[in-house]
């Protein structure tokens, strides 16, 4: 037998090979991971069926002419070159290439839309549990304070005027004690709930520990500030929250500070702030007090 007709009849065994060892590699990296792959999977299972396909079509016709050139039988050449019978490998064709385009169009795309998705899903989550208190749904401190420096640069940058108010609900420590810590919970998310509706769309509000907030002003003068501190403190003393029927007392203590020519950094603004609510808890508590600072460090207040 002619050394190319000897090839001509190997090379659908060696075809043979190769797409077992595909077939074994797919089996392997599945049973080994099988929850790896999510919806890719599916695109395991096309080629799988598409790699049986040329498994078995290859395994056809390399009897077939292994008969011919007497690797097997002649009497296969006979059983196997039948008309119909050559006709079967198009029809596993057609079939497999159905049952891909099946996969693909009805299962695997939809499937990879909604993976991807939920994957979309999964980082806004992500971020928002990165980014927010997860009791009152305002800024987490950390958050706050990376938004808090970005305003600042901005403020000293084209000198523009920049508030913090800090603010700080009254003995809340007693209303825990008083009524339990589902009360004062729901106290806090009030009180957070007030400092959301009270600010602009350019403001930020955040929690910074405890029952602790803090709300950044930009555009926004000393004068300004404690107008919408004034109005804050107002809103959460008539708030009135009841409990079992009794009516609670909500109060919040509230620091302004502006920011002015010599302060280093945000962190001197939010300790001045926080200087000037805890002046108004010895004041009284329930009041406004701003920090006092000469009037020609203040930046100037922006252009109405």
């Amino acid at each position: 037998m002619p050394t190319m007709s000897l090839a001509a009849a190997l090379v659908y065994w060696v075809i043979v090979l190769l797409w077992l060892t595909v077939l074994g590699t797919l089996l392997v990296f599945y049973v080994r991971n099988p929850r790896v792959f999510g919806t890719t999977r599916l695109l395991l299972a096309v080629v799988a069926i598409d790699t049986i396909r040329n498994i078995v079509e290859n395994i056809y016709f390399g009897v077939y002419f292994g008969g011919q050139y007497g690797i097997f039988p002649a009497s296969v050449v006979g059983a196997l070159g039948k008309p119909y019978l050559l006709v079967i490998p198009k029809i596993l064709n057609v079939i497999a290439g159905c049952v891909v385009l099946g996969l693909l169009l009805l299962r695997w795309l939809p499937s990879a839309v909604r993976e991807h998705k939920q994957s979309e899903q999964n980082v806004a989550d992500l971020k928002i549990l990165a980014t927010t208190d997860g009791l009152t749904g305002l800024y987490n401190r950390r958050h706050f304070e990376a938004v808090a420096r970005t305003e600042w640069r901005r403020s000293q940058r084209y000198i523009r005027p920049l508030s913090l108010l800090v603010i700080d609900a009254d003995h809340f420590k007693s209303i825990n004690d008083r009524f339990g810590h589902d009360i004062g919970d729901s106290v806090l998310k009030t009180i957070a709930g007030i400092c959301q509706s009270s600010k602009r769309d350019s403001d930020s509000a955040g929690r910074l520990g405890g029952e602790e907030f803090a709300i950044l002003l930009p555009e926004t003068g000393e004068t300004a500030a404690r107008t919408v501190a004034e109005r804050l403190c107002q809103m959460v003393r008539e708030c009135s929250p009841t409990a079992g029927g009794e009516k609670i007392s909500v109060t919040v203590s509230i620091g302004v500070a502006t920011a002015t020519l010599s302060m280093s950094g945000i962190g001197a603004l939010m300790k001045r702030a926080d200087a000037a609510m805890y002046e108004a808890k010895r004041s009284g508590r329930d009041r406004v007090v701003a920090a006092q600072v000469a009037p020609v460090e203040i930046v100037g207040v922006a252009a109405e």
